[in-house]
């Protein structure tokens, strides 16, 4: 099959299984909004953020190294030892973790804090199954455990809130549960558990991935710190009730994080599977150039329809997030931009670069937010994950060179560039209520404009996947 249409497929499959599982915080935004506090919705991003900093920490970053370990072997033996050799890593490491947590809360005092731990287990080794799945590329069953996970996480958060007035526990469990779903579907549909066996650890094997996935534990922990210092900042300088409203606001970009999540998790493999082709320079320019027009026609649509979207789907007391939206649409496009560049590493199996770039980009993230946080509060915070991001890419744009070449349009730049700006300052100047409407339908014609070609093509695609799948 043509590389473009299989890119396509995947793209399609890993949308089918993510789409609502990543969509779910967007899609409980008004549940959330109405039944939390300000504060309560604060504090449960600061779990949110420092339970995603924590995982690849206690998990080594296994599961990228289970990943790519994956896709190299095809003997049912090997995958055994990959899987069984990662599977008693992390069990390893999690009874280490769960000791010293015990240890910890007999000292300090937290809410939610049993349901912490819970939630960090369970998340750790569905983590490790839906990495399983995919590097056996069963895609389709990969999917589907998003699906199921989603269902059950927005029906019992639902429940939990609404009819047993629970608020940031109720959450916490439902997301266990979520967890809890993937691991009994993976197991009955996939049968992981054969390819766990003590017998099957190799010593040689484990040391590999470890020493391939170890240059990414920086690298998660230093792209989880911009998250992490802009929260924990905003509640040390502003209170904890900025960090809601921050919170909210990271919501919107998170649609757009979404589509990067999902084309990422395609790309990955492609990328990975034509390193070693001879056309890889034209082929990853080919792809890289619809994938930044995408992106920032995506963020044009975004920009102008923020405050209309924002006012249906929060309560009254989180609208004034919509401020601080800008920044964080362009910084989930760069850190997009950045991801795919960050194949390479994983390509040539030469991981430490994504880690040097990773902490410059930490770097600068804290250092705008320790300065600017105290004076111009979330707006710091935004501004600071923007120019984090920018920096991460443009250093990765230069260090991957020489992995690979990619040919930017610096006139296509900056056009696209220029829609930014003026798209920017039309929204957050002015005042006249119908301007919002012209500029969002403007944004709309010049999306379609700019990605005919690809929409073309994707309706085309999915005409040949539908008549290969009746065949």
């Amino acid at each position: 099959m043509d590389r473009n249409k299989i890119l396509l497929k995947n793209i399609i499959t890993y949308a089918l299984g993510n789409f609502g599982s990543k969509f779910i915080g967007f899609i409980l935004l008004p549940l959330y909004t109405h039944y939390l506090s300000v504060s309560d919705y604060g504090y449960l991003g600061l779990i949110s953020v420092s339970v995603s900093f924590i995982i690849p920490i206690i998990t080594f970053q296994i599961f990228d190294g289970l990943y790519r370990f994956l896709l190299g072997v095809d003997s049912i033996e090997e995958r055994k030892k990959v899987i069984s050799s990662c599977f008693f890593k992390i069990l390893k490491n999690l009874i280490i973790f769960n000791l010293l947590y015990l240890l910890l809360i007999l000292f300090v005092n937290f809410k939610y804090q049993f349901l912490i731990l819970l939630q960090i287990n369970f998340s750790i080794f569905a983590g490790l199954f839906l990495q399983s799945a995919r590097g056996l590329k069963k895609n389709i069953k990969y999917s589907l455990s998003g699906v199921i996970s989603t269902i059950v996480v927005s029906s019992i958060s639902i429940i939990l809130i609404v009819f047993y007035k629970m608020k940031v526990d109720g959450i916490i469990i439902a997301q266990i549960f979520g967890s809890i779903s993937v691991l009994i579907y993976l197991s009955l549909t996939l049968d992981i558990i054969k390819y766990i066996n003590i017998k099957y650890l190799d010593s040689k094997i484990s040391k590999s991935i470890i020493k391939y996935s170890i240059p990414l534990i920086p690298n998660v922990m230093c792209w989880w710190i911009m998250n992490l210092s802009d929260r924990y900042m905003l509640s040390f300088f502003k209170g904890i009730e900025s960090v809601g409203i921050y919170t909210v606001a990271n919501k919107f970009p998170s649609l757009l994080m979404l589509v990067n999540s999902i084309f990422y998790l395609a790309w990955q493999e492609n990328a990975i599977t034509n390193y070693k082709a001879k056309d890889k320079n034209q082929y990853y320019t080919n792809i890289f150039k619809v994938f930044m027009v995408l992106e920032f026609t995506t963020v044009f649509v975004l920009i102008t329809s923020t405050k209309f979207i924002m006012n249906i789907m929060v309560d009254a007391k989180f609208f004034i997030a919509w401020k601080y939206t800008l920044f964080l649409y362009f910084g989930a496009m760069f850190s997009a931009f950045s991801s795919f560049y960050g194949t390479g590493y994983q390509s040539s199996k030469e991981t430490m670069g994504a880690f040097t770039t990773t902490i410059f980009g930490a770097s600068i993230n804290i250092l705008i937010n320790l300065i600017f946080i105290p004076i111009i509060g979330i707006q710091a915070a935004s501004l600071s994950t923007m120019l984090a991001f920018l920096s991460l890419w443009l250093m990765r744009l230069i260090q991957t060179k020489k992995y690979f070449t990619i040919r930017i349009s610096l006139k296509q730049l900056l056009l696209l560039a220029m829609f930014s700006i003026m798209f920017s300052i039309s929204i957050y100047i002015t005042k006249i209520s119908y301007l919002n409407e012209v500029f969002f339908l403007f944004s709309i014609i010049l999306f379609l404009i700019y990605n005919k070609s690809l929409i073309t093509k994707g309706v085309s695609y999915g005409k040949y996947f539908a008549n290969s799948r009746k065949k």
